[in-house]
C-alpha cells in the first residue's frame, strides 16, 4: 500500500518531542511536531497527508482528549495514538471512547512506538480506501436522489460532501419544493448516523399547543388526551438523525426549551421528572430567513447559533434550469408505468415551454407538470400542448414550424428494462439530454446541432442512433 510517511507529534514537552522524533526518523518517518492543541490546528489546517497522529494527554492550555474529542467531530480520521505519563484506567477508557487508535505509556520503548505508528499507518490506508469508496457510493445516490448535473447542483454535492461525515448540526435553506428534505435524508444515509433511525417533524403542521408533546414527549396524564407515555422526536431520534422541517416557525416558548434541551442533551417529558439523556444529529430547513426573524425577535439568536452551524443553501429551479431535461426523464421514469401511459420523452416545444417556465413550486411543481402531462398525453412524447396550466412562449424557433401531425420526437429516450430502478438517471440520459437540448436549439439540424456539441456530424448521426432519438436534417 501506498502509506504516507509523515507523523504529527503533540507534545508541550520539548524533550519528549525530541526522543520521539528521533525514534521516527532513524525509522524513515518524516516527523512534525506541535507543542500546544493550537499549534496542531494550524498544522492540520493545511491538510498535511499523515500517517499518525501521537497525542500528549496533558498539554498547556488544554486537555488532550478534549483536543481529540474535537478534532474526531470535525470529521478528523487520522489514527491517534495518546500518550500520557500515568497509565489511569479511567484515561484510557476516555481517549477509547473519544477515538484513540492506541494508547502508550509516555516515552513507552522504541518498538513499542514504531510498532504503534506502523499499524496506525496501515490502518490510515484502509480507512482512506473505505472513504474513497464511500464517496463513490454517495456519488451515485446523490445522482439518483438529486436528480441534475448544473453548476448549481454541482456546488450543492460538494456543500454536502463537506459535511456528511461529521454530526455537525446543518441547516438547509431554501424555498418551498427545493428538494431540502431529500437532502437531509441523503446526509442521514450516508453519514455516522446511518444506524439510526430519520425521525422528521414539521414545526408549521403541528399545532403550537402540541409542539413540545411531539418533540419532549409526554407522561401519562399530563393533559387531557394523555392516555399513556409518549416517546417524542428527540426520544425516538436518538442514535439517529432528527430533521425539524419549517423551523423557523417554531414558537419561542418552545425554541426556548429547545435550546436548554439541546445544550444538556437530555430531556424532560410534558408532565414528567426523569432526565432522559439522547444522542442526536441534527438537521433542519427553513424558507425563512433566520437572520432577519432573529432581527424582529420571533427566533432567539442563542438557538440560531445552536441549530444553524452549517448552513446549505439548496437552490430553486430556476436557477438550474439546464437539469430541467433530466429531470423530466426522471419523472417520466417515475409515474409512466403507475399512470397507464406509453410516454418516452418530450418535444422540442415540450422543453421550450419548461425552461421558460419560472417554477415557484421548484420541483416539486415540476414533477406535479410532468405527472399531470403523463395522464393526458395523448402519444409516446409530451408536447407543450401537456403543459397548458404552464404560460405559453412565443419562441420564434417554433412558432414559425407547421404543426405536424405527428410531433418530432426530439428527446425521446429508451423503453428502461424491466428491472431498472425508475430512479436511476445514467450517462447515456445525461448524453441524450445534451444532445436532445442541442437538437431543440436548432429545429433538429443534425448538422448544426454538431457544430454546437463540437463532434463531427458522423458520430452524431450515429449517437442519434444508438440513444433511438429520430431526428431530420
Amino acid at each position: 500500500m501506498n502509506q504516507p510517511r509523515r507523523v504529527l507529534v503533540i507534545d508541550d514537552e520539548p524533550f519528549a518531542r525530541q526522543v520521539v522524533r528521533r525514534f521516527l526518523e532513524n525509522a524513515g518517518w518524516d516527523v512534525l511536531e506541535a507543542a500546544s492543541s493550537a499549534e496542531a490546528r494550524k498544522l492540520l489546517s493545511d491538510g498535511p497527508e499523515l500517517a499518525a497522529i501521537l497525542l500528549d494527554v496533558l498539554l498547556d492550555g488544554e486537555n488532550g482528549l478534549d483536543f481529540l474529542e474535537r478534532y474526531r467531530s470535525g470529521g478528523g480520521l487520522v489514527p491517534v495514538i495518546v500518550m500520557t505519563a500515568m497509565e489511569d484506567v479511567a484515561t484510557v477508557v476516555r481517549a477509547m471512547k473519544s477515538g484513540a487508535y492506541d494508547f502508550l505509556v509516555k516515552l513507552a520503548n522504541r518498538e513499542r512506538i514504531l510498532t504503534a505508528v506502523h499499524n496506525a499507518a496501515e490502518k490510515s490506508e484502509l480507512l482512506k480506501e473505505n472513504q474513497a469508496l464511500r464517496k463513490r457510493v454517495r456519488r451515485e445516490g446523490f445522482s439518483r436522489v438529486l436528480v441534475g448535473e448544473g453548476r448549481a447542483m454541482t456546488a450543492l454535492r460538494e456543500e454536502m460532501e463537506r459535511v456528511v461525515e461529521s454530526d455537525i448540526s446543518v441547516c438547509l435553506l431554501g424555498e418551498t419544493g427545493t428538494g431540502k428534505e431529500l437532502v437531509a435524508r441523503w446526509l442521514h444515509e450516508h453519514g455516522p448516523a446511518a444506524k439510526g433511525p430519520f425521525v422528521d417533524l414539521n414545526c408549521a403542521a403541528i399545532p403550537e399547543s402540541l409542539v413540545e408533546s411531539e418533540l419532549f414527549g409526554h407522561e401519562k396524564g399530563a393533559f387531557t388526551g394523555a392516555v399513556g407515555r409518549h416517546r417524542g422526536k428527540l426520544e425516538q431520534a436518538d442514535g439517529g438523525t432528527l430533521f425539524l422541517d419549517e423551523l423557523g416557525e417554531m414558537a419561542l416558548p418552545t425554541q426556548s426549551r429547545l435550546l436548554r434541551v439541546l445544550q444538556e442533551r437530555t430531556l424532560v417529558r410534558v408532565g414528567g421528572a426523569e432526565q432522559t439523556p439522547f444522542r442526536i444529529r441534527l438537521t433542519s430547513a427553513t424558507k425563512k430567513d433566520l437572520q432577519e426573524a432573529v432581527r424582529e425577535g420571533t427566533f432567539r439568536e442563542d438557538l440560531y447559533f445552536r441549530v444553524v452551524v452549517y448552513p446549505i443553501r439548496v437552490p430553486p429551479l430556476r436557477e438550474r434550469k439546464e437539469d430541467i431535461p433530466l429531470l423530466v426523464y426522471h419523472f417520466i421514469r417515475k409515474h409512466r408505468d403507475s399512470s397507464g401511459g406509453a410516454v418516452e420523452g418530450f418535444t422540442p416545444d415540450a422543453l421550450a415551454r419548461l425552461e421558460h417556465h419560472e417554477w415557484p413550486g421548484n420541483v416539486r411543481e415540476l414533477e406535479n407538470a410532468v405527472h399531470r402531462a403523463i395522464v393526458a398525453a395523448h402519444g409516446p412524447l409530451l408536447t407543450a400542448g401537456d403543459f397548458p396550466l404552464i404560460p405559453g412562449v412565443d419562441l420564434p424557433a417554433f412558432s414559425s414550424r407547421p404543426s405536424p401531425s405527428r410531433p418530432d420526437p426530439l428527446g425521446a429516450p429508451p423503453a428502461p428494462k424491466a428491472d431498472a430502478m425508475v430512479s436511476l438517471v445514467t450517462l447515456e440520459d445525461h448524453e441524450r439530454a445534451a444532445i436532445s437540448r442541442a437538437l431543440a436549439s436548432v429545429n433538429g439540424n443534425v448538422k448544426a446541432a454538431a457544430d454546437r456539441l463540437q463532434v463531427a456530424r458522423s458520430t452524431l448521426y450515429r449517437r442519434i442512433k444508438a440513444l433511438r432519438i429520430p431526428a431530420t436534417g
